[in-house]
């Protein structure tokens, strides 16, 4: 502002700082100083108006508006970062495909088909995902790959072992 203001009571002139009104530009005088100085020069006034400031040394914490406190860094990490390997299970799922093609062109069964399909299509989303960086997306549709892959599997069984069950009966009767 440039005009001399005061005398200003201690408690308002602390409420004033913490407004952000004064800054540490400011120039403060009070009873005993020989001259006026910048407000970032008196320590014990920075200290009452922003109780967040360390008392060692609150002369580097100029202005004293709130929340304008820097921070130090942590030092970046110097390890050696290993990406999580998310398997695809795209060549047991492209075995399952097959099997089902077979098994469809000589019982015309087709059950487990589409589930092989569903397999393969989210064991393809998890090379494109992970190479946009996306692991927890690439780890979902790794698992969900996973499980309807064993569907199929077991699907894929459940004939086989009912045409080993009719083959049984028929030598047995």
């Amino acid at each position: 502002m440039g005009l001399q203001q005061g005398p200003v009571p201690e408690d308002e002139l602390v409420t004033k700082i913490r407004r952000g009104e004064i800054d540490g530009t400011n120039l403060i005088w009070k009873d005993g100083m020989a001259e006026w100085k910048p407000l970032s020069q008196m320590p014990e006034l920075l200290t009452l108006s922003n109780p967040g400031v360390p008392s060692d040394n609150p002369t580097q914490y100029p202005g004293t508006t709130g929340g304008s406190i820097p921070l130090t860094q942590p030092p970046a990490f110097q390890g050696h970062y290993t990406e999580p390997f998310i398997p695809s299970y795209f060549v047991p799922t492209i075995v399952s495909l097959v099997l089902w093609v077979i098994f469809m062109a000589i019982f015309c069964f087709p059950v487990g088909l589409p589930c092989s399909i569903v397999a393969l299509v989210y064991g393809t989303k998890v090379d494109s995902l992970r190479a946009q960086r996306n692991l927890v997306a690439a780890q979902a549709a790794s698992r969900a790959a996973k499980v309807w892959m064993i569907v199929s599997y077991c699907l894929f069984a459940l004939p086989i072992l009912g045409v080993i069950g009719v083959l049984v009966f028929v030598i047995l009767q």
